[in-house]
């Protein structure tokens, strides 16, 4: 038998390693294109959650039929609409993001998604139990507080009798079948199979007793309820079909379907197996989901807050942390509404009915809630009168959800049901609002006193955005590439503190993707103050939080930076640091007040814009030099603050020289993927790269 020497072995790990790290680069640039597909839905929530939270302030604090409810019910409907159809825009945007924002693939994703959701419906039916004479019994009343069955016989041919019945329609309470009264199935007066809610469960191929709360209505279909999942395959299909089809030239007879009128035939095709891989497996995986969403709700403490940032926090410099929360805030990963009732307690539903008959006493009067039945008839309005509301999953998901709906249910009520809605979210605000602009400030107070005045407006104006959009790419993106230990050994140890702290006091604010004051604003004070949305422990919790985290950032950067020798902008002498870019500085050197040029001592009218778009041809014309040459370059894109790029080989990528065109806080190559770090000027450097890509090219020809 033949054994590997020492060398062979060696060779032959070294090979291996080479090759994991190839398939790791050329997964990177999927990863961040799927990263960048995701901003594009993210970016419309702002405006959305806007609507939403002051339109459901108004519509609260609005008589029934005033002008006031209708315009607060048509913002809040406006806002609640973009959140309701999550699943088709992220579909819409996977498929733009692989397609060079082609139209095409994008209505082809559509037709995808509308194809996989029919399938789906048509296969969807809830389960109907036979009935006989030995089977059906009635719920006639309760007796100390137990219901009260008794056996229903009038039944001729599978179907009621109701001349020959002694019990009347309206005292029965509820219907079960069964061979006893203590070994019943719960069903409904149509005799469909229903869960303690009172909703039907469903039947899915062989897969019988799907909960209520995985099936939902996608663009007005009954189907599964996949969250964004679903919605990111049929992008990706999509978009696969466009650049593999939209070029393909059919025979003449059939020569009309060719090009792009192919791609959607292929994508309605190609989605069928896709549809069926779902209706296999999405139950189970979604119920598993529910399950790790219950799961990691019960860690104490805050402890899944706090794991959730550690991971978050540790993708941000790849670009990849809009992959990791996506199935938290957009599935039951991050928890489920209708989950929450169905394991609730003995306990928790006793304290949940005790809040909830506290905080909505006129709904309350108007269910007819009864003593004995409280939370089960609760639960059975809730699932049925508002169905969006009960079938809302995902941390994000639920609190737009609730704000919308805050006079049925607020997140005081879910949380003595152990439902910390704002678990993945509120824990942002605590670094956002004062500690990244205290370690700005840090950074600053380590520069030397004759330098400071010079750059304090660069430090003020990052800790300034930060603060007010939770946009923090000038200030993190300076010291995780000058020091990458400030961000791993300082930065995301306290970012997870923050999000520790937010998780145990259960602030319950919800946010769009930034957590700044702006969000704080929308989904804290107004939530509060408007419609009463959370307690004010839960709205104001988030201050305090931010407080303890401004001391702590201040003096963990200022020693980090201090005492770890980390040349910050203007600590090194130089005092030539901006946040603009070099083209837009030079510019601006060369005007008069009144925008005119000198040239030889005498003023000329010039245009400062001509002079920018000037700099900035040239900037990309040497960015496109220091990647190794249009040649090397197969894709530019760019995200909300990157510009990301894949190219053949890596290695032909100079990262100091792209460095030093300016404006650039950093670079990072990842195989074949290349992402610079700008924070603003990418939007403008992927157009004109991709137009003199396109001239070089065709010169070429």
């Amino acid at each position: 038998m033949k054994s590997f020497s020492s060398i062979e072995w060696k060779s032959s790990a070294k090979n291996s390693w080479e090759m994991f790290k190839k398939g790791c680069g050329n997964i990177m640039p999927t990863l961040s294109k799927l990263s960048k597909a995701f901003l594009l839905p993210i970016a419309l929530l702002p405006i959305a959650g806007v609507f939403l939270g002051v339109g459901s302030a108004i519509a609260s604090n609005s008589s029934a039929d005033s002008f006031g409810y209708f315009f607060g019910t048509l913002l809040n409907k406006m806002g609640d609409v973009c959140f309701g159809n999550l699943p088709v825009l992220f579909c819409i945007s996977v498929a733009l993001a692989y397609t060079k924002d082609s139209g095409i693939a994008a209505i082809t994703a559509v037709v995808g998604f509308l194809v996989m959701n029919g399938m789906q419906a048509a296969l969807l039916h809830t389960q109907t139990l036979s009935i006989n004479e030995s089977n059906l019994w009635v719920q006639t009343g309760i007796e100390n507080g137990k219901p009260v069955w008794e056996h229903f016989t009038a039944i001729k041919d599978g179907k009621i009798d109701w001349s020959t019945s002694n019990i009347h329609l309206e005292n029965i309470m509820a219907w079960g079948i069964g061979s006893s009264a203590d070994n019943l199935q719960m069903v409904n007066s149509n005799f469909e199979l229903i869960d303690g809610a009172g909703s039907v469960y469903y039947t899915l191929l062989w897969i019988n007793k799907i909960p209520n709360g995985l099936i939902t209505s996608n663009i007005g279909i009954n189907s599964l309820n996949t969250g964004v999942f679903a919605g990111i395959f049929v992008g990706a299909i999509a978009a696969k079909c466009y650049n593999k089809f939209h070029q393909t030239q059919l025979p003449s007879a059939i020569s009309f379907f060719s090009g792009t009128k192919l791609v959607p035939i292929v994508t309605f095709v190609a989605v069928i197996p896709l549809s069926f891989i779902f209706m296999f497996i999405w139950p189970y995986v979604g119920m598993g989901l529910a399950a790790f969403g219950q799961a990691s709700g019960k860690l104490p403490g805050g402890l899944d807050s706090f794991i959730y940032e550690v991971a978050e926090r540790s993708l941000v410099p790849f670009g990849l942390h809009h992959v990791f929360y996506a199935p938290l805030w957009w599935t039951n990963a991050g928890g489920s509404i209708a989950e929450a009732f169905n394991g609730a307690t003995e306990a928790q539903q006793k304290a949940f009915v005790e809040v909830w008959m506290k905080n909505h006493a006129e709904i309350a009067a108007a269910w007819n809630i009864t003593e004995l039945t409280q939370f089960a008839d609760i639960q059975r309005n809730i699932s049925q009168l508002y169905p969006d509301l009960w079938q809302s999953m995902g941390d994000q998901t639920m609190a737009y959800k609730v704000i919308a709906n805050t006079n049925v249910l607020n997140f005081t009520d879910l949380e003595a049901l152990g439902l910390n809605i704002g678990r993945f979210q509120s824990g942002k605000f605590g670094f956002m609002l004062l500690g990244l602009p205290m370690a700005g400030l840090a950074m600053w107070l380590n520069v030397p006193k004759e330098n400071r005045k010079e750059v304090m407006g660069i430090y003020f104006s990052a800790a300034f955005t930060c603060f007010l959009t939770g946009i923090t790419e000038p200030i993190e993106y300076t010291f995780l590439f000058l020091a990458p230990w400030l961000f791993y050994g300082v930065h995301m140890p306290l970012a997870a503190i923050s999000f520790l702290f937010a998780g145990l006091f259960k602030t319950h604010v919800s946010m769009t993707v930034s957590g700044g004051f702006i969000d704080y604003i929308v989904f804290g004070v107004i939530p509060y103050f408007g419609s009463k949305a959370m307690s004010a422990k839960s709205a104001f919790a988030i201050l305090g939080v931010s407080a303890a985290m401004a001391p702590a950032y201040f003096f963990g950067f200022y020693f980090a930076v201090k005492y770890g020798n980390v040349m910050v902008p203007g600590r090194d002498g130089s005092t030539n640091v901006q946040l603009a870019t070099k083209a837009e500085y030079k510019a601006s050197k060369g005007l008069n007040v009144d925008g005119s040029k000198i040239e030889d001592g005498k003023s000329t009218k010039a245009s400062a814009k001509d002079a920018v778009e000037e700099g900035r041809i040239q900037k990309a014309t040497k960015i496109i030099e220091f990647l190794g040459g249009e040649a090397n370059i197969v894709d530019v894109d760019a995200c909300a603050s990157r510009l990301r790029l894949t190219v053949k080989d890596g290695s032909l990528v100079d990262k100091d020289g792209i460095i030093s065109l300016g404006g650039a806080t950093g670079a990072l190559i990842r195989g074949t993927n290349v992402q610079v770090v700008y924070g603003g000027e990418q939007e403008a450097i992927k157009p004109r790269m991709i137009k003199i890509l396109d001239e070089q090219r065709k010169s070429k020809k």
